[in-house]
């Protein structure tokens, strides 16, 4: 058992489990006691009364009261209200008063029990679900069903008991009551009713989108005859369609597709050209039969049924999780949710090792084993690529991905092998929870760096399977093409947010996003710079690196700067009909100085003397690099 998985049978268990019992019954726990006491307490008082009238009543004898007290203390008041005719003779206020307890002690104890059939299902249903893969889709089908029903169920219940207890806490301990705490708790209630039933009714979409190119299935002859081939090996139908892009890696789905506005149903497999491009055409065949075999076990077919079901019931539960009153009774959807997912988890790796041993048997346990190496050393490369690239201060002229890998991915590869961290590591995957590499290699019978699993990577690849597919060299440009322009957008769109600008350049860069604004008021101009805040007869700008706090009394911006030692205003009525717009821009630039503060802060710059070689740069590319991989903790193929 993995760290992760112990760690998750110690403290995450406690999560799961232990903090949604205590929030799932804490306000039906706390209503049950209450109400209890709340009865006993007006039953008392009433015993206490009718003992005090016959007291009163001389023509009562001792043995005659004896008997009254007796039966009122065996069947008490609060019995007794519930027949007739006894019940038309009592005040009106106390027979709802009486009604009140008698309900919301019912609704406790409903709540409580549906709590723990709930619970018992929940770990039933779980237990299941690690039979099979069909065992484990319907459990999420009825867990689903159940788990909605249940918060709905509870949502009304536990809103209503809050309700009351907002009342009658305050009235039968303190004789008083609050109209504020009463529509509070009523307010929470219909918000929390409102939640769970806008989650139950929301559908999202299932369409999965890509971005790639549907490759023509009148065209490639070559690529669809040897999918072909690899699925009459493997016992499966292909796939319906292929989409190629430029991501690293390679999966199948059954789920609806969309790329390029084109939406596709049916089986698809997705292929990476830039990988497929630096693999031989062995590995190539392993990696496609290893992909195909997740049609021939069904693993699309559940996962496109999973799918849908779990992303309703993850917006379901960031549905209830925004209100107070639904969060506590979301805890226990939440802790099943976890604990399938745990499941899902251990079944999605028996499902890589399935297909890896039918890949090592259509194609050879050492074609898979170098082809898992190479694809998580270019997913490695290339993540390190981008990040370096990311992490540049200055505006990118050219975001070049693909020429970087293409120009230091081999010599890369070479040293990958004798890397010492190898164990840790996972191919990278857009759905599935991955067993770590180490193991899929141990399981082929190649451990790391062993000849069989690293020998292949002193070579390039043969990219046969590339040059099968019409015009790859051209559709593989235009998507990195695309794929690089959104990447310096998105780059460009944050570098403000990073700099604090030391340099004309980097003013510059800040300035385009956060120019110069001067708000015109009665009292004076206020000019706000990407640095700085100044206003009216100021003698100077007050540096955002000297604001300690901006506040809002009345209408005026009130600063603390210089350490909280000095304070000024700026009155914002005079601003007339931009007031809003001042107030709120003076807001975003402040924000924009401290996120780059805080991105400042958090940089470690390396002492010189441990720096590592740069591992995009082609010069220096094949020096030995130590990183952390790019982690892949989602689902299927």
């Amino acid at each position: 058992m993995s760290d992760a998985r112990q760690d998750f049978s110690r403290s995450g268990l406690v999560k799961a489990f232990v903090l949604p019992a205590t929030l799932v019954f804490l306000v039906p726990v706390v209503s049950l006691l209450f109400f209890r006491h709340a009865q006993a307490r007006f039953n008392a008082e009433a015993l206490a009364s009718i003992g005090a009238e016959l007291d009163a009543d001389d023509s009562v004898t001792p043995e005659q009261r004896a008997r009254v007290i007796q039966r009122f203390t065996e069947h008490p008041y609060s019995e007794a209200i519930q027949h007739e005719p006894f019940a038309s003779e009592a005040d009106a206020t106390v027979r709802f008063h009486y009604a009140t307890f008698r309900w919301m002690i019912r609704l406790a104890v409903a709540s409580i029990a549906a709590s723990v059939a709930v619970f018992a299902l929940a770990a039933l249903g779980l237990a299941l679900s690690r039979r099979s893969q069909r065992a484990q889709y319907l459990t999420l089908a009825a867990g689903w069903q159940v788990l909605r029903l249940f918060g709905g169920f509870q949502v009304a219940v536990q809103g209503a008991m809050v309700v009351a207890l907002s009342f009658w806490v305050t009235a039968l301990w303190m004789h008083v009551y609050s109209i504020k705490l009463i529509a509070i708790a009523g307010f929470l209630a219909i918000g929390g009713a409102f939640a769970v039933l806008k989650a139950i009714l929301h559908r999202p979409s299932d369409v999965l989108e890509i971005d790639g190119k549907l490759l023509d299935p009148a065209g490639s002859p070559g690529l669809w005859r040897d999918l072909k081939t690899i699925c009459e090996k493997v016992g499966t139908r292909g796939p319906d369609h292929v989409v190629v892009g430029v991501d690293d890696n390679f999966f199948v789905t059954e789920a609806p597709v969309q790329v390029d506005g084109t939406i596709r149903k049916g089986r698809g497999l997705f292929v990476g050209l830039g990988l497929l491009k630096q693999m031989s055409g062995a590995e190539a065949d392993a990696v496609l039969a290893h992909e195909m075999a997740h049609f021939s076990g069904d693993d699309t077919l559940y996962s496109r049924k999973t799918a849908p079901l779990l992303a309703r019931f993850d917006n379901y539960l960031a549905a209830m999780a925004a209100n107070p009153l639904a969060a506590p009774v979301a805890a226990l959807p939440r802790g099943f949710r976890v604990l399938f997912e745990l499941a899902r988890g251990e079944r999605s790796r028996e499902r890589e090792f399935r297909a890896d041993r039918i890949a090592a048997e259509t194609a050879s346990p050492r074609d898979l084993a170098s082809a898992l190496m190479r694809i998580t050393a270019y997913s490695e490369f290339r993540s390190k690529i981008q990040q370096d690239l990311f992490d540049r201060e200055r505006t990118l002229e050219a975001a070049d991905v693909s020429a970087r890998l293409e120009a230091g991915f081999q010599e890369y590869a070479r040293n990958f092998a004798s890397r010492t961290d190898l164990e840790g590591l996972a191919t990278s995957h857009p759905f599935d929870s991955h067993p770590s590499l180490a193991s899929r290699l141990e399981a082929l019978g190649a451990p790391p760096r062993s000849a069989e699993a690293a020998g292949p990577l002193a070579e390039p690849g043969d990219g046969r399977w590339y040059a099968a597919i019409d015009d790859a060299a051209e559709i593989e440009r235009a998507l990195w093409s695309k794929f690089e322009t959104a990447f310096r957008d998105i780059h460009e769109a944050t570098l403000p947010y990073r700099l604090l600008p030391a340099t004309d350049e980097e003013r510059a860069i800040v300035e385009r996003t956060f120019p110069d604004v001067v708000f015109e008021g009665k009292k004076g101009a206020m000019t706000l710079r990407c640095d700085s805040i100044h206003f009216a007869d100021w003698p100077a700008p007050i540096a955002f690196a000297d604001v300690l706090g901006l506040s809002l009394d009345g209408h005026k911006l009130v600063i603390s700067y210089d350490g909280g030692a000095r304070t000024t205003s700026i009155p914002t009525r005079p601003f007339g009909a931009r007031e809003g717009e001042a107030i709120q821009t003076v807001g975003n630039y402040h924000g924009r100085y401290m996120t780059a503060k805080l991105n400042r802060d958090d940089e470690k710059p390396e002492p010189e003397a441990e720096r590592e070689p740069d591992a995009t740069d082609p010069e220096t590319a094949g020096a030995d690099f130590v990183g952390n991989p790019r982690e892949n903790d989602r689902e299927a193929g």
